[in-house]
């Protein structure tokens, strides 16, 4: 393998950095010490690093501007998405971390015995560290996050294919962009109403003792519930639909309508891969193919119901 300890050195110092800015910003004072702790525990394996480095005559150079903007784009991330998708990107951290000392420690004719050891020891500690940042997750909510992020990529979906439908069939932007907004409105109020039941359900079987399983999750406020699902639906209603209600109609209202979603659902699918330890990227990318690829099908469908029906409005 490419064995290069001065990278490994500067992503334990970007590490290091990361946990401290985010503990400065911590408002909890038990996070704020644990992230603190972590912190500490990464100067030493900035040290670890940095003595192999040496000892293989590599030059090691201390971070630049584009790992202080990493720092900094954490620390943006914590105060935008909260403690729970923040938790589980340093999770996602940690683990590629693990996999990547492993593969060193596999790699013969790399360590020594004693440097083998040392990082055994660092290893343990990047799991250790991967443990109780689960713990501190467990102590928020991350239902409440999940629901919002799957309610925001429900919307742009399926709004993106019923405006893409209609822009098969329908020439003025304005009724397109009213039908999305029709499209949105009943989307946003049955994710409610369901919300509202499903919450609701789990808490009288919780109160009943009849799922053993819901004693051990955060209870739920049914309005609350509700409230948070119609309301991250709604968000993802307006990226749609916007161009539309602004005047643009056409292949160009068309185009914009799709870009301006591709970039909302790559910005969604990257939290989807965050918060269920998938590679963000590719869970992106993903989500962003299948939702343009929704929308081209139903408006080629909206293209023949037009040919066929003669419909033009």
């Amino acid at each position: 393998m490419d064995f290069k300890p001065e990278l490994e050195y500067k992503h334990e110092k970007v590490d290091m950095l990361t946990y401290k800015e985010l503990a400065r910003i911590e408002k909890d004072p038990s996070t704020s010490q644990l992230l603190e702790k972590l912190a500490a525990v990464e100067v030493i394996h900035a040290a670890f690093w940095k003595k192999i480095a040496e000892k293989n005559d590599v030059e090691v150079k201390e971070i630049g501007l584009k790992e202080k903007i990493a720092v900094k784009w954490y620390g943006a991330f914590r105060k935008i998405f909260g403690l729970s998708l923040s938790v589980k990107l340093l999770e996602l951290h940690e683990m590629q971390a693990i996999q990547q000392y492993s593969k060193i420690l596999a790699t013969p004719n790399i360590l020594d015995d004693d440097e083998k050891t040392l990082l055994n020891k660092v290893i343990n500690d990047e799991k250790e560290h991967e443990q109780l940042l689960i713990n501190e997750e467990l102590k928020v909510n991350p239902d409440r996050v999940r629901d919002i992020i799957y309610g925001i990529s429900d919307a742009l979906v399926e709004v993106l294919a019923a405006v893409s439908g209609f822009a098969g069939v329908l020439i003025k932007p304005l009724l397109i962009g009213v039908g999305g907004l029709i499209v949105g409105a009943s989307g946003t109020l049955s994710m409610g109403a369901g919300a509202y039941v499903s919450t609701k359900s789990e808490n009288e079987a919780r109160n009943a003792g009849t799922d053993k399983e819901l004693n051990n999750e955060h209870p739920q406020s049914p309005v609350s519930s509700a409230l948070t699902t119609s309301g991250s639906y709604l968000v993802g209603v307006f990226p749609p639909v916007l161009p539309y209600v602004l005047g643009a109609g056409g292949n160009y209202g068309l185009l914009l309508s799709y870009l301006a979603s591709a970039i909302s659902l790559f910005a969604v699918g990257f939290m989807v891969g965050i918060a269920s330890g998938v590679r963000p990227s590719h869970k992106g990318a993903e989500m962003t193919s299948i939702g343009i690829m929704a929308a081209i099908a139903t408006h080629l469908l909206g293209l023949a119901a037009s040919a066929y029906l003669h419909i033009a409005i």
